[in-house]
């Protein structure tokens, strides 16, 4: 059998290259303390950390939302993890071995892991993780489409069986939604017992949870990585307005946040007692349109919408021109396998902006200003108005987002009413089957954790992922971008999964499924006392190795 066996980084950089190679995102850090690779690891302290908004549920199960990652990431820990470089690496797993006919991919695991309960980390309890994904139809298993059952071979490996061969299978294992929770933990609790308490592997127990307040994390005294972690515990804060969290990071009220506006950056660099770190990610503005409410199971207004956004307004009104980039081909972003700029000659974005094309499509589909008053009409005289869900401060410049779009769409006549809603209602409701779900239009972001297609291909597109089973909100079905999703999905070919990715993102910007929006970067914002936490490009933000400065901390009048 073909085999990759080993922990060092060059061994698994050769394995990724033979199944799926990545390109590296772009990272700029500002303002970073270089005195800190110098220093000692202080142990002790507790790291105070804002974020953006309440999460409807943790359980990995049922909620992919990015901030609901960031959470679980301290105490539910994956096989793999793609780090900052897009790059594969083991964290539970040690290797991996592929059976002859890729129907079979069998993994060793780390030795001497317990869960946070005391049970064994072990080949029984990753097989049955998986097995209860498929059974209970956890809201990632199209991820995992051709996934047959897991068995533990030994102790200390569990084998995965495949219908077919899966290209992605590794880096989809690294989503952070696809962790290893504790089996007898779940079945004590239950998903509603999970939805507050998080029982995995990782360097912090959750210890408690008070809705719309806080998490809190206290460190693992049994943690399986030597000298981990350095913090006493991490206090995970809501803070849905992103102007609020900027006050209380600059005031020292708490250490750490994330989602920081554009243009505040210029001051918060300056400070010296702030470390600001940026970086490219994958993570990219869409709206989604209901498919089921007419008139976005028409294709030539959806197309219609997209040509009626200035993109390029939107980076520059909304991120300084410096925090987001104009979408350069749909869904996907550079860092991602596979990418491909998919925007004409000479446009400076993916359907470039063009108010008079927007009219003209919308025309010929029959809705215009029948009456003179600006407004555009059906053929029965209703006028062409929708209500546009949107949260405030759940990603960066959301809010400000939603109110363009409002203002472009009104110029060719599109009434917009905005409807703001808090975190975890917001999730709740675009989480809900296309018979439940009451949504015409709503504002989100996509970002590509595992830096491969096959995510948004089979969980974001395929017909097989509308929610609650996936992330299709759009209850968008397409035949041809279905068969080419299961193509790339089952290849091992990598020259023709790229031409089927590149097939796959031509025939998105023929069916136009969601309007396409600028790709943002990251922000993380920290007080210059904090040192060794991470920024990766998937939009999350551990901490397992993060520590204090405690005289440095003292020295800047921090007395909590």
């Amino acid at each position: 059998m073909p085999t990759a066996r080993g922990s060092e980084m060059t061994t698994h950089k050769k394995r990724v290259a033979r199944g799926v190679a990545y390109m590296a995102a772009a990272a700029t850090i500002n303002a970073a303390p270089l005195f800190a690779q110098d220093m000692e690891p202080q142990y002790g302290g507790e790291l105070i950390y804002a974020q953006s908004g309440e999460k409807f549920s943790l359980f990995p199960g049922r909620n992919t939302d990015n901030g609901a990652q960031d959470i679980w990431l301290n105490a539910c820990e994956n096989l793999f993890e793609i780090n900052e470089d897009s790059e594969l690496v083991p964290v539970l797993a040690e290797s991996w071995e592929v059976s002859d006919d890729e129907k079979t991919v069998t993994i060793k695991l780390r030795e001497g892991v317990a869960f946070h309960d005391g049970t064994p980390f072990n080949g029984e309890a990753v097989a049955f993780v998986f097995n209860e994904a498929k059974e209970k139809e956890f809201i990632y298993m199209s991820l995992l489409e051709g996934f047959d059952y897991a068995d533990a071979p030994s102790e200390n490996e569990v084998a995965f069986h495949l219908a077919a061969p899966f290209a992605a299978l590794l880096p989809n294992l690294a989503y952070k939604p696809l962790c290893i929770f504790s089996p007898t933990a779940y079945q004590e609790m239950g998903e509603e017992g999970m939805a507050t308490k998080i029982v995995g592997t990782g360097p912090f127990t959750h210890e408690e949870y008070v809705k719309g307040e806080y998490n809190l994390f206290v460190k693992n005294e049994n943690y399986w990585q030597d000298e981990l972690p350095y913090l006493d515990s991490i206090r995970m804060l809501v803070v849905p307005d992103p102007a609020t969290r900027t006050a209380m990071l600059e005031s020292g009220e708490i250490d750490r946040t994330v989602q920081i506006s554009d243009f505040d950056l210029p001051r918060l660099e300056a400070n010296p007692e702030l470390t600001v770190r940026t970086m490219a990610s994958t993570r990219q503005f869409y709206v989604v349109l209901n498919h089921m409410k007419a008139p976005f199971d028409n294709q030539d207004v959806r197309l219609a919408l997209n040509y009626a956004i200035d993109k390029a307004g939107i980076v520059q009104s909304v991120f300084a021109g410096t925090g987001a980039t104009v979408p350069m081909a749909p869904t996907l972003s550079p860092g991602v396998y596979g990418y491909t700029d998919m925007r004409k000659d000479g446009e400076d974005s993916i359907f470039q902006y063009d108010a008079d094309k927007a009219r003209s499509m919308l025309t010929d589909a029959g809705f215009e200003d029948r009456n003179g008053d600006g407004t555009i009409e059906g053929e029965d005289g209703t006028e062409l108005s929708f209500k546009l869900w949107t949260r405030r401060g759940g990603t960066k410049g959301d809010y400000q987002v939603a109110q363009l779009l409002q203002a472009f769409l009104g110029e060719i006549g599109i009434g917009i009413d905005l409807e703001v809603m808090e975190g975890a209602a917001f999730s709740a409701a675009v989480s809900q089957p296309p018979e439940d779900a009451k949504y015409e239009m709503a504002l989100l972001s996509w970002g590509i954790p595992t830096a491969d297609p096959d995510e948004p291909m089979m969980y974001f597109t395929h017909t097989k992922a509308w929610k609650p089973k996936g992330a299709n909100r759009m209850f968008f079905s397409s035949s041809e971008i279905d068969r080419l999703a299961d193509l790339a999905h089952t290849t091992t070919d990598q020259e023709k999964r790229k031409e089927y990715v590149v097939a796959w993102m031509a025939q998105l910007l023929e069916e136009a499924p969601v309007i396409y929006l600028p790709t943002i970067h990251l922000t993380l914002g920290s007080r210059s006392y904090v040192h060794g936490d991470r920024i990766l490009a998937t939009d999350n933000y551990p901490a397992v190795s993060a520590w204090i400065d405690q005289e440095e901390k003292a020295r800047q009048g921090i007395k909590r």
